[in-house]
């Protein structure tokens, strides 16, 4: 069922009872929803509903997947440099193991 532990080996962090020193790096590293953007407090999407949203990250942070952010699911693949088939190869690769465990469920 865990998607991420099979394909895509990282971590999956819940808003739900996230300890602060996790949501702190998490905005360090620009990854996590960012608190107070206007919009969102105005379509009623802010933090006033942290079940069933959160964050995934491979252990290398160049694959990301946000759960119930502004979209359903957004899936991220990055790195610094040049590398963009090995950029898309991870994102075709992570969107299929998501779908995979989609199906499964």
């Amino acid at each position: 069922k865990q998607w991420y532990q099979r394909r895509v080996r990282g971590n999956y962090y819940p808003l739900t009872g996230m300890e602060e020193s996790v949501r702190q790096q998490l905005v360090d590293d620009h990854f996590l929803f960012m608190s107070g953007d206007r919009n969102l407090t105005v379509a009623g999407m802010e933090r006033d509903w942290p079940e069933g949203r959160g964050i995934f990250h491979n252990k290398d942070k160049t694959f990301l997947v946000w759960v119930n952010e502004e979209d359903q699911l957004r899936i991220i693949s990055m790195e610094k440099g040049g590398d963009v088939l090995g950029v898309f190869k991870r994102l075709a690769r992570g969107i299929q193991t998501v779908g995979d465990s989609v199906k499964a469920e």
